[in-house]
């Protein structure tokens, strides 16, 4: 969510002629993640979210789109496409893909409570299971093939030790990836900036765009690594609650118990990267911010120094795999306004 197009109030006013959306009173620049061009577009009949597609093409943001919808018919808090006139969810400005959202109140968290984390947990176990038999053509193209061509782009501007250090992981994970565990759509990017707040519950969770069918571990991973790690070391109580509460919805099979400390190194490995890219390459942009990539090394130089067992002291590794009581409560008294189907409402 930078700014890398930039929009005048003129191609804005014709833009939402195209809708009944109000006319454009106000915008402004997001300046939150690295990927696409966003806009906050106040109206005379709302609060709404523009976003320009950078990188990915009409053809594969139309699947994103859809996903979005299902999403919202099952209670999933996230951002609500709007149509045009002609009922068109995508459009074109400035020779870009767009599409414009509802505005979602809420805050994102900086320093996130083992409260939240929990409630982070127990959403992405309910985004798992409402779609559970859902079709999602796009492919993770982050893999261990992409980590093996930056590493060759870069190869020339890291340091000898960081060479070794990615050669090393990706040796590690290429004889260590397992190939059964339990596949459906993950969020891919499911970071703190990408999920908004309201009196500690979750009122909406944003940036599906790296969304691809996937192992649903590595979402949990993904996931982990940003939310209960505090400047590269794993806080052991945000991950046994995160970890816990995803299980009162989706108890985790055996062979992901097996393999997840395997994941929470991939995903440190492929986020590492993704933010070096981002350095080495970044694009133009009017507003952007850089994130640090030394997060990552510092956890995936963490994971490599234990194994499974040490990396959950001082708490015994069968705490992380049993829903604690309170989450269990919480999901039957109907707390949420998805259950167990997705299908209940508040």
């Amino acid at each position: 969510m930078s700014v890398y197009t930039q929009v005048s109030h003129l191609q804005l006013d014709l833009f939402f002629s195209r809708y009944e959306l109000g006319k454009v009173i106000s915008f402004e620049g997001i300046n939150d993640g690295i990927d696409n061009t966003n806009y906050f577009i106040n109206t005379t009949q709302g609060h709404f979210v523009l976003t320009l597609f950078e990188t990915l093409a009409a053809n594969e943001l139309i699947h994103v789109v859809k996903l979005l919808l299902h999403l919202v018919e099952q209670n999933i808090p996230c951002p609500i496409p709007q149509p045009d006139r002609q009922t068109n969810l995508l459009r074109q400005l400035n020779n870009k893909p767009a599409a414009v959202f509802k505005r979602i109140a809420g805050a994102a968290i900086i320093s996130p409570s083992v409260a939240q984390c929990r409630e982070v947990g127990l959403q992405l176990a309910k985004l798992h299971l409402c779609t559970k038999k859902y079709i999602f053509p796009l492919k993770n193209n982050n893999g261990l093939d992409w980590c093996k061509k930056l590493l060759n782009r870069a190869i020339t501007q890291l340091s000898s030790a960081d060479r070794e250090l990615i050669s090393d992981e990706l040796l590690f994970q290429t004889n260590n990836r397992p190939d059964r565990l339990p596949q459906g759509v993950i969020h891919g990017d499911l970071f703190r900036d990408n999920v908004l707040f309201t009196d500690n519950r979750i009122s909406g969770i944003l940036d599906f765009y790296s969304a691809c069918t996937g192992a649903l571990l590595f979402d949990i991973a993904i996931t982990a690594n940003d939310w209960c790690c505090e400047q590269g070391n794993m806080n052991h109580d945000k991950f046994a609650a995160l970890l816990s509460s995803y299980q009162s919805l989706r108890p985790l099979e055996p062979v992901e118990k097996q393999h997840l400390h395997t994941m929470l190194r991939a995903a440190a490995l492929r986020f590492w990267l993704s933010r070096l890219e981002h350095q080495l390459y970044s694009r133009p942009a009017e507003i952007t911010r850089q994130k640090d990539p030394l997060i990552f090394w510092r956890l995936l130089q963490q994971y490599r120094q234990q194994n499974q067992a040490s990396l959950f002291q001082p708490k015994a590794l069968s705490s992380y795999f049993q829903p604690d009581a309170n989450n269990r409560r919480r999901t039957d008294s109907g707390d949420l306004k998805c259950g167990i189907n997705c299908k209940s409402s508040s």
